[in-house]
């Protein structure tokens, strides 16, 4: 496979050559979320890109705010006023528009995330609410479509690459921070809601509360979310090749509540989200009864305190407690061996109890570091009527049937990590390490480097570390021998200002998975194994302009499979593409002022070019793939704010997918399903009252 090796030999290169005919950093250009509320586009216009970026102080990659000039690695900064100009419909929407970020399918018709052309579902994507964990424990999935409430979120801080070293195992190929609004970026009462109807009947309907207010030195948020979707309008193919309906069967019914409280240094919060779901898939074959129920529910709790020892040396100890129910399928007739989805129960608990102690701050004027150290426990506890085989601890004979197992499992984490921030002259410099031992796995130590500089309207970064991801409990229950997965990137950002209001940028990546842990299904079972390796090379280029009359972002990104040794992520007869994933990926995301600042129509599009994805075997029971075609997916959402000259209330209307692409879902790995439909051209309604209470 020369064709691999030279691109990464030209890459490696590149990296320390520094050439590059296009350039800059940066992807988003409207200020800090709390200073853009009180900005208009004439304020906005008079500020530099320079100024702007400045705004834009992200804690996502670092323990001391940076902008993203500086922040020692590839982010992107989606704001509030971006996602309520798109008239997204749930964080799908909102995620699409970053480069290299993509979706497929996993079992029981979830959805989930992926970048640069890796499949990152399996816990290699962590995904936080302001800094809470919402993967669940078990397999560490994060479950996508209707859930996340988009009208309480202040901004959405990504890494779009590794950040193991700061956040452990989960972060291993991107970070995904919701962060939502909080007292003194609300004070006031806010409704919302949301309807879209598909071409063939009810899309969602979803309903949003929040409060936010500062009494004196305390501030307070609260929200409450509730909704129902279906996931698509059209039809599966079944496993015998009919076409059964997913309309009022493939259902995503979301609550999620939230409570804030600060005070001082005091951060606390609590969290209840419960997201029910059903489908017609189970481990491939499609069941023929009724619909599987698919339920996740969470609940959280964290505090925190910032303890100030010096003027520039803050001791921050922190306690959190998660209790988690995913993949909840307990219905008494998935115990019947007559039943099509026998098999499919499922009905545990896991709770995270974490505790973790961090100083940070300017040990000379120009270094910063960050120490930390952080210890969890994990427990979970299988029901009564689970059947032996999920159980956990299990014990064999030689003809492999179970001797014993056990109810419960529980595994202990405990971990460190240091950072240094050094800045100088010449180039700045943050380099750190963590490392972690969870339970019987061995231990994980990964460094991180990276180096940044500025010069004028130039500026560029050269990112190097090495990531982790620890098995979790259900993947030790399943295979015992499963061991760590460690990937190594080195990525290349170079950027540069065109001019007051012009921004080009481009990025030069690497990522390689060694003994990645793959999921698959043999004769309908879960099944893990460790493989020798995977991993992409490839590139995203972002363009950015704004100005009066509004704004405008494009970006693309490519990717080509790099020694992938993974025959569920192969399409055969193709080793530079990996299952599921276009190579390359172009959106638009824009906004365009008609009249004033209060009225805009906002147009955006994705482009994404043939994927594969899986068609069935053939006669010697070898899988089949089938060529999904270039989608072309063009969105438009018209927004009123302060409609009628009534302050607060605002109101849009729009249409996804408005030249009938219909977009599918295609499982990123060998596992015998077929691509789900996502829904139909959807025309989507949202209406909100803010009260503003000072």
């Amino acid at each position: 496979m020369p064709h691999r090796s030279t691109f990464r030999t030209a890459l490696q290169k590149a990296a320390f050559c520094v050439i590059m005919p296009l350039l800059f950093v940066g992807n988003t250009f409207v200020s800090h979320a709390q200073d853009a509320e009180n900005l208009t586009m004439q304020d906005l216009d008079n500020l530099s890109f320079d100024q702007l970026l400045d705004l834009d102080l992200l804690q996502v990659a670092s323990r001391k705010p940076l902008s993203k000039k500086e922040i020692p690695g590839t982010v992107t900064l989606i704001k509030r006023d971006e996602i309520l100009r798109s008239g997204a419909r749930d964080i799908i929407d909102a995620l699409r528009l970053v480069p290299g970020f993509e979706f497929g399918q996993d079992v029981n018709g979830a959805v989930g995330m992926g970048t640069r052309g890796l499949w990152g579902f399996e816990g290699k994507i962590l995904f936080l609410v302001d800094g809470m964990q919402m993967n669940e424990i078990l397999y560490a999935n994060t479950p996508l479509g209707n859930n996340f409430p988009l009208d309480i979120i202040e901004r959405i801080e990504i890494i779009r690459g590794p950040g193991s070293s700061f956040y452990g195992g989960y972060a291993e190929l991107a970070v995904v921070n919701i962060i939502t609004r909080k007292g003194d970026d609300m004070r006031a009462i806010m409704a919302s809601g949301y309807f879209g109807q598909m071409q063939g009947g009810f899309g969602r309907a979803n309903g949003t509360l929040a409060f936010g207010k500062k009494f004196g030195e305390v501030s307070l948020s609260a929200s409450a979310f509730i909704g129902q979707a279906n996931r698509s309008d059209r039809t599966i193919l079944g496993a015998d090749s009919s076409q059964v309906p997913m309309l009022g069967n493939q259902t995503l019914q979301p609550l999620n509540l939230n409570l804030g409280v600060q005070w001082q240094g005091l951060k606390a919060r609590v969290f209840y989200d419960r997201y029910y779901s059903t489908s017609w898939l189970a481990y491939g074959p499609t069941v023929t009864d009724k619909p599987i129920p698919n339920n996740f529910t969470s609940f959280g709790a964290d505090v925190q305190y910032d303890i100030k020892l010096t003027e520039k040396l803050t001791l921050t100890p922190r306690i959190s407690y998660l209790r988690q129910t995913p993949w909840q399928a307990n219905a008494l007739s998935l115990l019947d061996s007559n039943n099509s989805a026998f098999g499919s129960f499922f009905d545990k608990t896991a709770t995270r109890t974490l505790g973790s102690l961090t100083l940070a701050g300017d040990i000379f004027p120009s270094l910063f570091v960050t120490v930390g150290l952080e210890t969890f426990f994990d427990y979970a506890v299988a029901s009564s009527l689970s059947p032996q085989s999920s159980l956990f601890n299990r014990q064999f004979d030689a003809a492999g049937n179970i001797l014993s197992a056990s109810n419960t499992a529980n595994y202990t984490n405990i971990g460190g990590y240091v950072q240094g921030l050094w800045t100088n002259d010449i180039v700045n410099v943050n380099a750190g390490i963590r490392v972690d031992k969870y339970g019987t796995v061995p231990v994980a130590a990964v460094p991180w480097v990276g180096l940044t500089k500025v010069i004028g309207d130039f500026n560029a970064k050269l990112l190097f570390g090495q990531n982790f991801r620890a098995p979790t409990i259900e993947n030790i229950r399943i295979n015992a021998a499963v061991r760590p997965e460690i990937t190594t990137a080195l990525e290349l950002q170079l950027g540069y200002q065109i001019s007051y209001n012009m921004l080009l940028s481009a990025n030069l990546f690497t990522v390689s998975i060694a003994n990645p842990i793959v999921f698959t299904t043999i004769n309908d079972q879960e099944s893990y194994f460790n493989y020798p390796i995977t991993g992409s090379n490839g590139f995203e280029l972002e363009y950015s302009v704004k100005d009066f009359w509004g704004f405008l972002n494009l970006n693309y990104s490519f990717y080509v499979a790099s020694n992938n040794q993974v025959p569920e992520y192969t399409v055969t007869g193709r080793n530079d593409i990996l299952l599921g994933f276009a190579q390359h990926k172009a959106t638009l995301n824009s906004s365009f002022r008609l009249f004033d600042d209060n009225i805009s129509i906002n147009p955006s599009a994705t482009v994404l070019s043939e994927r594969f994805g899986f068609a069935g075997t053939d006669a010697s029971g070898n899988a089949v793939f089938q060529r999904i075609a270039p989608i072309f997916l063009v969105n438009v959402f018209f927004q009123w704010r302060n409609i009628a000259t009534i302050q607060g209330l605002d109101v849009g209307i729009g249409a996804y997918d408005i030249l009938g692409a219909n977009y599918t879902f295609i499982q990123p790995y060998t596992a015998g399903t077929q691509p789900l439909p996502g829904p139909s051209r959807e025309f989507v309604l949202r209406a909100s009252y803010t009260f503003a209470w000072n």
